[in-house]
């Protein structure tokens, strides 16, 4: 589970934390490079990701990765016949990950990553609206503890700070200024 917090700037007085359904998948290719899956979802706004991490130890307990997720984000929002909405967009996100073992059953991941907007389109009724430009949209910074739980399943808690001009999972309140905002989001995950 992720919950992001709106900013106050797009809602005003209202503060929502918005839960998403996060599934991650990884597969190894070989000893150090990985393919990843990735889809989030609250139904009305979906995002999935595909993408390749190269991954190293440095040391016995330090760890290095790095590599890109190619994701493409849409919704859809009928509210009766008042209000009919959809939109979608494709990104890119470069990273690179440093984790630490703290302890035998302790690890600590530092990631940073870099937010590319490829192309955007919204439709409201019959009013489009397409951006193709590639540009930086923004960059996110995550935090992850990570233990066992139960035989070989893992738990981990996040705390992941994004600052864009852009997220999809507000796409559906079509902001009226061009600047940067703070997204905070806390995950929970079960690593099966």
């Amino acid at each position: 589970m992720v919950f992001t917090t709106t900013p106050p700037e797009l809602t005003e007085e209202v503060r929502v934390s918005v839960p998403a359904i996060d599934a991650n998948l990884q597969h190894s290719l070989s000893k150090h490079l990985f393919v990843t899956g990735r889809l989030q979802t609250q139904f009305v706004q979906s995002h999935l990701a595909l993408g390749l991490r190269w991954a190293t130890p440095l040391t016995d307990r330090l760890f290095f990765s790095a590599g890109n997720d190619v994701a493409v984000w849409f919704g859809a929002l009928k509210i009766k016949d008042v209000f009919n909405s959809q939109a979608y967009g494709y990104q890119t996100f470069p990273h690179a990950s440093l984790g630490y073992r703290l302890t035998r059953d302790l690890r600590l991941t530092v990631r940073s990553e870099l937010m590319i907007d490829l192309y955007y389109r919204s439709q409201v009724g019959s009013l489009a609206v397409e951006y193709d430009r590639r540009q930086i949209n923004g960059l996110a910074f995550t935090v992850v503890l990570e233990q066992p739980f139960y035989d070989n399943q893992h738990v981990s808690l996040g705390l992941r700070a994004a600052y864009s001009n852009f997220n999809w999972q507000f796409w559906s309140l079509y902001d009226t200024f061009d600047r940067n905002l703070f997204y905070p989001q806390l995950f929970f995950s079960f690593i099966l």
